[in-house]
């Protein structure tokens, strides 16, 4: 037998012990569960007597024993076996509750005589009246005394008899409550229930026993075993005593003490049905009642009470799904969860506050229908929940090892610290959800999401602990994220953007300098100059408290982004500063060392844009100094002795290019060095120098044409400057290995003879004007004006080297010999002079035409002013005379026609000094032989 049965066949044995509300006078007062469980009703005031029953009894009796009257004296009877019923229970009143085997039971079985005595007296009345009207107080009275005297099968008859035969007595409806309290005692359950039936039959109205009766018999079906009825029955009793939520609420006292009893039984007969899902299919079958939610919450009790946890969330589960839209659903899926907590069932737990934020959660379907105190109610424990869940996850994702498990238990984080910020996101706590979320995210390398909830915390919650930490955690998500090529620029603009906007908001922040730094290196990165620079400058204000790292990164973007800027003086001092940082490895040190010529190169250029050329000469040469081993330095220096030539600054610029020649002579500048210096000495007048420079560009030049130009002009600036030596030496180069073009050629063989006429050289000088002759002759129709002057020049001077020999040579004796001396070389003479006159050149041809007519002019002279041979007479000398006279005629006719020759030009308007010597040679000259012509000619032919 369960505890609740016991408890109420106790409540009934007691009741029937005491009898006092069952067979009490019926009154108007409500009777409740609470009055019916352990109630003690007095027939009498409580005010206190002024005489004892037996007082009265006595006094009774004296009159009964002298009364005659029936009517009366059957009324004074009935009223001693009242008397003596009503001390007997007086006395059972006043037993202590406590009383045990010790106390004496003397007065107890004293009184239990009195009942019997009153239990004569009754049936003596009912015996000798059996057919009184009034005889359903006698079978009341009789029924009572019966009970106290513990004979129940008589009462139980009496009552039977009293209900049966006074079905509308005042004592009805007691006596019937009364009859079905002992059946059911009695184990007649089946009888009880009948008896309950009957009272239930009555209805309400002026029924004080209706609502126990309905309570009684649900227990009396329920002991046998009839389930189902028995939940009818109670049923029946709460949809008449509970029709509303609001009864249910407003039960007390008695009532309540009632209304859970039923509960209980109910739920126990459900969980014998089966289990929580009996009362589903009950109440599908019977219809379904507002009051479910009460069953449910007792079996859950029932189940928890025995600690069978599972099944009492399976119970309020079973409600939940059953009304999913009650506004006690989310209260009894918060105490489930709180059964699997005291169960120690973690998992489940978890399992469970999941399922209730998916049905109870912000903007689900349960919470867009229901009010917004519903809703409030809801928020405290959705955001316990959320934040349970996310801690959960968030700290087994940090301790996993494998990194599937920590992703998974990361993802699962990240979903709830979401789900708390859609939820509430005007809560005061939703800034560390969104730094979480941010924090978990990062971990997982999501890191837009990462930087977006970074910056949430930082700049709409400025006042949060971690705001500054926040902003800075989100510069380094930017830094992790590796976008797409397509987003690089976008994505870099928008870190930027956010290492702006902490060293704005968090200006006093020890991170804020290496954020400008980072920052300034991406804007260069960028190519976003201007910006780079202004942020370098600010880090650089802060550089004291920079790591050396940062102040060397600092110092880098600034050199890096004012050179872009064309701020070169700033460069160079912000890249010497770069340069000072100690973890530069060799490369990156030659690499800056290049930018910082490369700044002092650009401040060269600039002070030359701005028209200062002394400025920008000196940073051009200071570069040597500041990065000597630059290849820039090299460049620097060709530009500024550049520059100084363009200055006129020949002593500058010569030295300059004179060290540079000697520092890189492989550099491909110096092969440009020699035409620079070649200016400048020209300028200077220093020939000799420029001479040499040419004479190197001639050895080391790659150009041919370059080297002809070189070798000859060195042969001009040698002999310009006195060095004739050279001036021969690059001359006869020239002459060696250049034909062509024409024009120089001829020069360069000219100017030989000139030299080696300056020299009185003359056995060279016949070779170079022969060369000069042959030169010309073969050029063909390369020939020109130039040439024909050369050749002629050449040709008359190698004539006048012969004339002037002719001239030396004296005909003497024997004068065959001397005569061929000399006439052979008058032949050489006469071939060059031929040679002029044939190339026609006036200047030559006048004067040779002369120098010819001369020559046989003198050789008739000689002849005949040649030594006489000795020993001869008169005679012979005469002869000898005629016989000289007749070979030097032809040679006077010869003579004659040539100067003639040379004097007829006069009539093409020509007349210079070698026409006005012919006509002097011929006034001294006798024309009188002037038909003799044809001999003189032979001869001329002859000394040809």
């Amino acid at each position: 037998m369960n505890n609740f049965a016991l408890r109420v066949l106790f409540l009934l044995i007691i009741t029937s012990l005491t009898g006092c509300s069952l067979f009490s006078q019926p009154d108007d007062t409500e009777k409740t569960l609470g009055n019916i469980n352990g109630l003690k009703v007095r027939l009498l005031s409580n005010d206190p007597l002024e005489t004892s029953h037996d007082d009265v009894i006595e006094r009774y009796q004296r009159y009964l024993d002298v009364a005659t009257e029936p009517e009366m004296r059957i009324r004074v009877a009935h009223r001693i076996a009242s008397l003596k019923l009503q001390a007997e229970e007086i006395a059972l009143d006043n037993i202590p509750e406590e009383t045990d085997s010790g106390l004496d039971i003397s007065a107890t079985r004293e009184e239990r005589a009195q009942a019997i005595a009153s239990i004569r007296d009754y049936e003596s009345l009912l015996e000798a009246y059996p057919d009184r009207s009034d005889n359903d107080a006698m079978l009341y009275q009789l029924a009572k005394a019966y009970s106290m005297a513990g004979r129940m099968q008589s009462a139980i008859a009496t009552l039977e008899q009293l209900v049966a035969d006074f079905p509308r007595s005042v004592y009805y409806l007691e006596s019937e409550f009364r009859l079905a309290q002992l059946l059911y005692a009695s184990g007649d359950y089946e009888g009880a229930e009948q008896a309950y039936q009957r009272l239930i039959d009555r209805g309400p109205e002026d029924n004080q026993y209706y609502v126990s009766a309905g309570y009684l018999q649900g227990w009396s079906i329920f002991k046998q075993d009839r389930l189902q009825d028995s939940l009818l029955a109670f049923t029946r009793l709460l949809d008449e005593q509970y029709p509303t939520v609001a009864t249910l609420s407003d039960a007390k006292g008695g009532e309540l003490d009632m209304l859970n009893d039923i509960l209980r039984i109910m739920a126990i007969m459900f969980d014998d049905l089966g289990d929580w899902e009996q009362i589903a299919l009950f109440y599908d079958q019977h219809g379904k009642r507002h009051y479910e939610y009460l069953i449910y919450d007792r079996l859950a009790t029932l189940y928890y009470d025995k600690q069978y946890y599972k099944s009492g969330a399976s119970t309020l589960r079973a409600f939940v799904l059953r009304y999913p839209d009650d506004v006690l659903a989310p209260v009894y899926y918060e105490r489930l969860i709180e059964g699997y907590k005291t169960a120690r069932y973690p998992n489940l737990m978890r399992k469970h506050k999941e399922i209730y934020i998916g049905m109870f959660g912000v903007g689900g379907n349960y919470w867009l229908n229901h009010t917004e105190a519903v809703q409030q109610a809801l928020e405290k424990t959705l955001a316990t929940y959320i934040w349970d869940l996310a801690g959960f996850h968030h700290a087994w994702g940090q301790n996993s090892k494998k990194l599937k498990d920590k992703r998974e238990r990361l993802g699962e984080a990240e979903r709830w610290y979401k789900e708390y910020i859609r939820s509430f996101p005007e809560a005061d706590d939703t800034v560390k959800a969104h730094f979480l979320l941010a924090e978990v995210a990062f971990e997982l390398q999501d890191y837009p999401l990462a930087k977006d909830h970074y910056e949430i915390v930082a700049y709409q919650y400025p006042g949060y602990e971690k705001a500054a930490e926040a902003g800075y955690a989100a510069i380094l998500a930017f830094n992790k994220y590796r976008p797409a090529k397509t987003e690089a620029l976008a994505w870099r603009q928008a870190t930027v953007a956010s290492a702006m906007r902490f060293v704005q908001e968090f200006p006093q922040d020890e991170r804020s300098g290496t954020v400008l730094v980072n920052t300034a290196e991406m804007l260069l990165k960028d190519k976003y100059y201007p910006q780079a620079l202004s942020t370098a400058r600010l880090a650089s204000q802060v550089e004291a408290d920079l790591p050396e790292r940062y102040r060397y990164g600092a110092a880098l973007v600034r050199g890096h982004a004012s050179f872009e800027q064309g701020l070169f003086a700033e460069s160079e001092e912000a890249l010497g500063k770069a340069l000072t940082y100690s973890k530069l490895d060799k490369k990156t040190r030659r690499e800056l060392r290049d930018k910082v010529a490369a700044t002092v190169y650009k401040q060269g250029e600039q002070a030359k844009e701005q028209g200062d050329l002394t400025a920008a000469v000196g940073h051009w040469r200071r570069l040597a100094t500041v990065i000597p081993e630059s290849n820039t330095r090299i460049i620097a220096e060709y530009d500024a002795a550049t520059l100084l030539m363009q200055m006129k600054d020949y002593d500058q610029a010569i030295e300059v290019l004179l060290h540079f020649r000697e520092q890189y002579p492989e550099h491909k500048l110096t092969a440009d060095i020699p035409s620079k210096l070649i200016v400048a000495y020209e300028d200077k007048g220093e020939w000799r120098k420029a001479a040499f420079e040419l004479q190197r560009i001639w050895n080391e030049g790659t150009d041919p044409e370059q080297q002809r130009i070189a070798c000859y002009q060195s042969a001009e600036y040698f002999e310009k400057g006195g060095d004739l030596d050279n001036a021969l030496v690059m001359y006869k180069r020239y002459a060696h290995s250049y034909k062509k073009p024409f024009d120089a050629a001829v020069e360069a063989h000219f100017k030989l003879n000139e030299i080696y006429a300056a020299q009185n050289d003359e056995e060279k000088r016949r070779f170079w004007l022969d060369k000069v002759i042959t030169l010309h002759n073969k050029a063909g129709k390369d020939q020109t004006d130039r040439s024909r002057y050369l050749a002629a020049s050449a040709a008359y001077e190698l004539g006048e080297f012969e004339r002037v020999k002719y001239e030396k040579i004296a005909i003497t004796l024997p004068l065959d010999k001397s005569v061929t001396r000399k006439n052979a070389v008058m032949q050489a003479a006469l071939k060059r002079y031929t040679q002029a006159v044939q190339i026609g050149v006036l200047e030559y041809t006048t004067s040779a035409t002369y120098r010819i007519g001369q020559l046989y002019a003198q050789l008739s002279k000689a002849l005949m002013e040649s030594e006489r041979p000795g020993g001869m007479d008169e005679l012979e000398l005469e002869e000898y005379q005629f016989l000289l006279e007749e070979q030097a005629f032809p040679l006077d006719e010869a003579a004659i026609e040539i100067h003639q020759t040379n004097a007829n030009r006069t009539y093409d308007g020509l007349y210079d000094e070698w026409i006005k010597k012919s006509y002097r040679s011929l006034g001294t000259l006798m024309p009188g032989q002037y038909n003799k012509n044809e001999k003189a000619l032979s001869y001329v032919d002859q000394i040809r």
